[in-house]
């Protein structure tokens, strides 16, 4: 490993956003996802999730600095670092990866130390994450945006119990992005919303992370 990068935000939809955006920016690798809960109130999501990235210190450097543009903008930045040339055995941490606990995607190896490709993605125009609270909201949040538009359902996210629950849909960037300002507007009574995002095409270091052949016809 040249050199590890890792920037820590609030929510699960953050954190991918922005790896999106440092898979965009540099030519690095997007090694994992974990996560924190914050102890005390106030915080504008009840989850700090980081996206850990490597490549060389320059690629790792600006994708880090995109990301964090991005992150503040959203007010939902808190940190991040670059570190050249890891240490031996920081690579244990590092790999750390907290994503897809209930196995959605059962394809994801635990740990992807070592792994160059992990298996072969479906391309996708468009994913939706809509991030809410409680799982009332999530369904009724879903049942929505795959009634209004042509979107399927590639993973679903739950944090803190399942009082946090990210749903990732996938289609054309006018479908998802109508699937989602409906899916938003319906969980309002239930839930606020704590992450509301459409990546156009998405980097192939996203996909990697959720079952892109959830929904297509076999």
């Amino acid at each position: 490993m040249k050199a590890f990068g890792m920037i820590e935000v609030y929510s699960f939809t953050t954190a991918v956003v922005a790896a999106d955006i440092m898979a965009k920016t540099g030519n690095i690798k997007v090694i994992a996802f974990d996560r924190n809960r914050p102890f005390n109130p106030g915080f504008p999501v009840p989850l700090i999730m980081a996206a850990k990235i490597e490549g060389s210190v320059a690629d790792v450097k600006a994708s880090i600095e995109a990301a964090k543009a991005y992150a503040e903008s959203k007010g939902h930045y808190i940190v991040s670092h670059v570190i050249p040339n890891p240490g031996e055995d920081v690579d244990k941490m590092t790999y750390l990866m907290d994503i897809n606990k209930d196995k959605f995607n059962k394809k994801l190896p635990k740990n992807l130390r070592g792994i160059e490709e992990v298996y072969e993605v479906e391309g996708a125009s468009a994913i939706g994450l809509l991030e809410v609270s409680g799982l009332t909201a999530s369904i009724v949040g879903l049942d929505e945006m795959v009634k209004t538009a042509d979107v399927r359902l590639v993973h679903t996210e739950k944090r803190l119990g399942g009082r946090l629950v990210t749903l990732v849909v996938a289609g054309k960037v006018d479908a998802v992005t109508s699937a989602l300002e409906k899916g938003k507007a319906i969980t309002k009574p239930y839930s606020p919303t704590y992450g509301c995002e459409v990546i156009a095409n998405p980097h192939v270091e996203i996909l990697k992370f959720f079952d892109m052949t959830c929904g297509l016809e076999k």
